[in-house]
């Protein structure tokens, strides 16, 4: 009887869909849904189905399609795989490369030219302020002595002018002194012309 052989392959095949329900046919309907179809339409004979040849062989066709597929979709995937590699290698490979451009300017823009050298900005700020320091320090310096130069030449001028009012002063009264001489002189030349006059006469 071929019954029994259709049951054998019925059970086959509800094996292999079961490690492959997720596989689609090419008519985009799944194995378990066409083989549900195949096993209603089929007569019972028993505890067995009654399966056309026709519907397996299509059955088979329709797995082995899909099969087919599948393999067919993991070739593609692997595909992709490979060039999905490739395109993170590449990438790597640009990461590298800007990382290494961003290091060299990272270190172009840590130095400076300062007098024809190249010195690092740290340098260079420390000297620049160094400087700075220098340069207010010694304007400090001028500043507290041009205070004091400032201060002693007030006080040269102040007693400068002490001295010539001093002196205009002195001259006044010498002044005052030659012209009271000058008169006690006359008042004695006019006496002594007097009394030369008394005698003669």
């Amino acid at each position: 009887m071929n019954q029994p052989k259709h049951a054998k392959w019925a059970g086959v095949f509800v094996l292999l869909l079961s490690l492959s329900f997720t596989v689609y046919a090419q008519e985009n309907r799944p194995l378990r849904n066409i083989l549900s179809d195949i096993m209603s339409e089929s007569e019972s004979y028993e505890e067995y189905k009654v399966i056309k040849t026709s519907k397996l062989l299509n059955f088979r066709t329709a797995m082995i399609d899909s099969i087919s597929a599948y393999q067919l979709q993991i070739k593609n995937l692997e595909m992709s795989s490979i060039e999905t590699k490739a395109e993170l290698k590449t990438i790597q490979t640009e990461f590298d490369l800007i990382k290494e451009k961003l290091q060299i300017s990272e270190d172009q823009n840590a130095k400076i030219g300062f007098l024809g050298l190249s010195v690092k900005k740290g340098f260079y700020n420390a000297l620049v302020w160094s400087l700075i320091a220098l340069l207010a320090t010694i304007v400090v310096v001028v500043y507290t002595r041009i205070k004091h130069v400032c201060s002693v030449v007030k006080r040269v001028k102040s007693a400068y002018s002490k001295i010539v009012e001093e002196y205009r002063h002195q001259r006044f009264q010498a002044t005052e002194k030659q012209i009271t001489l000058r008169r006690e002189l006359q008042t004695a030349l006019n006496r002594l012309e007097s009394l030369e006059s008394g005698v003669e006469q």
